[in-house]
């Protein structure tokens, strides 16, 4: 079972959960100062393993809802994430047993690990999508049965409000327009749920991953100096899923909007030997959609991740500005997100895009291997 006990393993998670939150998620930078602050002082997150939860165990996902370009300018409040995880126990009448992450890319995946910090409550190694997305219905707790409410908001100046919504995408309006007017960032105590729905609904392992993507780039920059390959190498090695680096090249043309909650932009890459050739990245909170010259290389709910060219740190969609060489990857997504019941919810349609999902192995074929003398 995966342990993060020491500031290198929160480094090394938080590093991991930048990749998975495909450009959004928020930047989980100020979540980890603030877990390493407590592993200083001795109090360390706890992680548990999905089937060590009992059946009727009550677990809970802490949460933070809004622009990432918002989140990443909020500290982390112990007082904060104290008192709402005390009102969430008050209001759903019993004791949180587990924590859970909604979402392991970005920032909501270190807000789980700061609590547990601070109070002993175990985070279960598993999330609700196995990536980032910008809405609560696109998860796949609320895909296989979990409702996102009942649900309680709150911000750092103490206003709590309480959902209870019909479904889960009136809840993601209702939210939304709550959370933009706490200033487009608040805390949230959401998607109650059993052991046994997590083990049934969540994405499992996906800390445990989120760490090993980290170590990878880590080890592969002070080993071999070749973070790249290490990271591939680690993609390419579970569950039969698949990554590429599908550009490489500089950043040309950024555009960055902050509307009704969410990060709105458009990204252009150019080749560094040919002006001509274009690479350009739709953002709303996360990549949602690459183009190769005008043609999809990698599609929501695929992933796509912008590295840096040389270090292969991966970057939020808010830290991308003009002159940036990056490398550009795309990592085909958990099994779960492309069955036909997930893709209702996930596919590029729901997104505003006009064309139906590929997958990212019949976009970007693997690279054909030089035959040997």
């Amino acid at each position: 079972m995966v342990s993060i006990e020491t500031t290198q393993d929160v480094q090394d998670m938080a590093r991991g959960a930048v990749l998975l939150g495909t450009g959004g998620g928020g930047d989980p930078y100020v979540g980890e100062l603030f877990v390493r602050e407590q592993i200083r002082n001795g109090r360390v997150p706890r992680v548990v393993a999905p089937e060590a939860l009992d059946d009727d165990a009550f677990v809970l996902s802490i949460a933070g809802i809004g622009a990432p370009t918002v989140i990443v300018e909020q500290l982390v409040s112990e007082k904060t994430l104290l008192r709402l995880l005390a009102r969430a126990e008050a209001f759903y009448g019993r004791r949180v047993d587990a924590l859970i992450s909604a979402e392991i890319g970005g920032a909501n995946s270190v807000f789980p690990l700061a609590l547990s910090a601070i109070s002993g409550v175990p985070v279960v190694d598993a999330d609700g999508i196995g990536r980032a997305v910008p809405q609560l219905e696109m998860t796949t707790f609320s895909i296989y049965g979990v409702k996102a409410t009942p649900c309680l908001l709150m911000d750092d100046a103490g206003n709590i409000v309480t959902v209870d919504a019909v479904n889960d995408r009136t809840a993601e309006d209702l939210c939304r327009s709550i959370v933009t007017a706490m200033g487009s960032m608040a805390f949230s105590a959401i998607y109650p749920m059993t052991g046994k729905q997590v083990r049934e609904c969540a994405v499992l392992g996906t800390l445990s991953q989120a760490l090993g993507i980290g170590q990878a780039i880590r080890k592969g920059r002070d080993e071999d100096g070749n973070p790249f390959d290490r990271l591939l190498a680690y993609l390419n090695g579970h569950d039969g899923r698949v990554a590429r680096i599908l550009f490489d090249g500089k950043v040309c043309d950024v555009v960055h909007e902050t509307r009704d909650g969410w990060h709105w932009g458009l990204v252009t890459l150019q080749d560094l030997r040919n002006d001509s050739d274009r690479f350009t990245i739709e953002i709303r909170n996360e990549f949602i959609i690459a183009r190769h010259n005008g043609a999809p290389a990698t599609m929501v709910p695929d992933l796509i991740s912008v590295l840096d060219r040389e270090s292969a740190e991966p970057l939020t969609a808010e830290m991308l500005t003009y002159g940036q060489r990056v490398k550009v990857l795309g990592f085909s997504a958990d099994p779960m997100l492309r069955r036909p019941e997930s893709l209702e919810v996930l596919g590029p349609r729901l997104f505003g895009l006009d064309c139906d999902f590929v997958p990212l192995e019949d976009l970007a074929p693997a690279p054909e291997l030089a035959l040997a003398d």
